[in-house]
């Protein structure tokens, strides 16, 4: 395969991007040359869509990426908190994000306007090209509905109606920009080639059938539990919209896609390899699952620092933090029995890895696992009893300071690096993977009444069984997340399901809004593992670490509590305002059009 395809997060953006609707009065020209002629051909339409391609997420020289964000959820614990769980955000805090959606929806915009490929010139690759453009179209615009709700439709290129009259443009109904934008996801999964034409490396058919099931779950779920709020659509078209996810599905489950397993992976080894392989690699082209991804190499200059941070125990490059213990509880036992966390084996730090679902081990680091997998010295954690004189412990770094000190016990094991770097690292980016299809499907089958056996054996099932997890009948488990109103069963394992299968990758939030789920945040803070000085955690440290260890926080009964001082009320999120951002100022003041977003003055 071509270099050109499998670097294309190298190539530059061809046009100077305006940063948002108000700025296009006083715009810089655009400095592409010959706008009218130059999207006329197959390499200049290539080129001009490998650059919309450096837009989408990636992971950065500097910073933890995906793999930290989830602090803005109830996955991670970190001394420097997310605001705007904490409901700290103020009107300007989501400019940035407001401008970047929509530069990237002019960028694409732009394509369109000037594209000039003569029919008979349109060969397929070309085709192909012009699709992976209706699905950057679609995944911005489904940003911009995720953070503002209501928002104006940019399915034109505005530049020529920059004038205030121009610019009036009203926002359209939250239901009606998620049917916009599964519009352009139909017309791209027409055009797009398969996944096996370049591995997952482009935009794909499957990868636009995902983020359809994607936007009209989120749409359906918003639809459903926020029908009786401030934030409530027009109409409720859950009903619609999770219909959408199993039309959807049906076509995806057409297309031959299968989960990593031992089966069609040679590189399992060990039980856990077959989800942990997902996260450690640096070429994802024959693991089908991924269906979308980007590719580093050092050689060609584009590299990150992911794998060397979590190689060092950070969680948070901001600041000490560590994963939540309320994440760990989540997992189940492998013979399918949810844990009961007020169990007082749990005390015991390495009792709360045995026996588990094989995503927890592969998730989080825990006794027998390197933190840098080969390089000279690196040693293992490993929790035991310092006062045996054993100079192979090795426990989680809570006596430490600056972003590697831990503050809940868990470390981050998922991505670790298998070929262990000192510097910069190779490690690929999964964007989309089709684990989250057969969790969306089963979501939506079930909010319809349809999640009958036969979706659970395509969806749950087969995720269990590669977990080394025995699938039961579901019964409610009195210790689940509590959401504020009552799960059936099913959903309430569906919803573990999806909290595990996808921990770590970006997607908590995103639950936590389209459910309506504040009661999970208000007031709450999350807890840590158990650092009594009769666990063994405690006494894995050596008595010159004592001291250090004291100045840990933990509650009344022995177990980490990080937050405790900084939030001793527990997360402050306000219900009536922070489902959304705001909408920056300057646009309300430039388009008159508009309206503000509830419980923003």
């Amino acid at each position: 395969m071509k270099r050109f395809y499998l670097y294309i997060v190298l190539m530059a953006g061809l046009g100077t991007c305006v940063s948002s609707c108000a700025d296009f009065l006083d715009r810089e020209p655009l400095t592409v040359p010959n706008n009218e002629s130059f999207l006329s051909g197959e390499a200049q339409v290539r080129g001009y869509i490998n650059g919309l391609y450096t837009a989408l997420p990636s992971l950065a020289k500097f910073g933890m990426g995906v793999r930290g964000e989830e602090k803005n959820s109830d996955n991670i614990l970190s001394e420097i908190y997310n605001k705007r769980l904490n409901g700290e955000e103020t009107l300007f805090s989501s400019s940035e994000d407001w401008e970047n959606g929509y530069k990237n929806l002019r960028n694409v915009n732009y394509f369109f306007h000037y594209y000039l490929v003569p029919e008979d010139m349109e060969t397929e690759e070309v085709k192909s090209l012009k699709g992976e453009a209706y699905f950057l179209r679609a995944y911005w615009h489904f940003v911009q509905l995720k953070k503002f709700g209501n928002i104006p439709i940019m399915d034109a290129f505005w530049d020529e109606h920059a004038t205030i009259s121009g610019l009036q443009i009203p926002q359209k109904d939250r239901g009606e920009v998620a049917k916009f934008i599964l519009e352009d996801l139909d017309k791209a999964e027409k055009l797009l080639f398969n996944r096996s034409k370049y591995s997952g490396l482009r935009i794909c058919k499957e990868a636009a059938m995902l983020l359809a099931m994607q936007v009209a779950l989120y749409e359906g779920s918003w639809e459903k539990y926020h029908k009786n709020d401030e934030f409530a659509a027009a109409t409720d078209q859950s009903a619609y919209f999770f219909g959408e996810v199993l039309r959807w599905g049906d076509m995806l489950f057409e297309q031959g896609i299968k989960l990593n397993t031992k089966e069609t992976d040679g590189g399992v080894v060990n039980p856990g390899d077959a989800y942990g392989r997902l996260f450690n690699q640096n070429d994802y082209s024959n693991i089908s699952e991924v269906l979308f991804w980007r590719k580093y190499s050092v050689t060609d200059g584009v590299f990150h620092a992911l794998t060397g941070l979590v190689g060092g125990g950070v969680v948070d490059q901001d600041g000490p933090a560590g994963i939540a213990g309320d994440l760990v509880n989540t997992y189940l036992n492998a013979d399918g029995t949810p844990v009961d966390p007020n169990n007082s084996k749990f005390k015991d730090f390495n009792e709360t890895f045995k026996s588990r679902d094989l995503r927890l081990t592969e998730t989080i680091m825990s006794t027998g696992y390197k933190f840098k997998s080969t390089a000279k010295g690196s040693r293992p954690m490993k929790v035991a009893d310092a006062s045996t004189g054993d100079k192979t412990i090795n426990p989680p770094f809570l006596a430490g300071d600056g972003n590697a000190k831990n503050v809940t016990g868990y470390h981050i094991r998922l991505g670790v690096d298998t070929t262990y770097v000192s510097g910069d690292c190779e490690t690929g980016l999964v964007l989309m993977r089709y684990a989250d299809a057969l969790l969306s499907y089963a979501e939506a089958a079930e909010e319809l009444g349809k999640c009958d056996d036969e979706v659970l054996s395509k969806t749950l099932k087969p995720l269990r069984a590669r977990a080394g997890v025995t699938y039961v009948t579901p019964v409610r488990d009195p210790n689940f997340t509590d959401y504020g109103y009552t799960l059936t069963p099913v959903m309430q394992e569906i919803r573990r399901e999806r909290r595990v299968e996808l921990a770590l990758q970006g997607y908590r939030l995103d639950d936590l809004m389209r459910w309506a789920a504040d009661k999970v945040i208000v007031g709450k803070r999350g807890k840590g593992a158990y650092l009594g000085h009769d666990g063994i955690l405690y006494k894995s440290f050596a008595e010159d670490k004592h001291e250090a260890l004291a100045k840990v926080l933990v509650d009344g009964n022995g177990w980490m509590d990080p937050l405790q001082e900084l939030i001793p009320g527990g997360y402050q999120f306000n219900p009536k305002r922070d489902y959304l951002l705001p909408i920056p100022p300057s646009e309300l003041e430039l388009n008159k059009q508009m309206k503000q977003n509830p419980g923003w003055k």
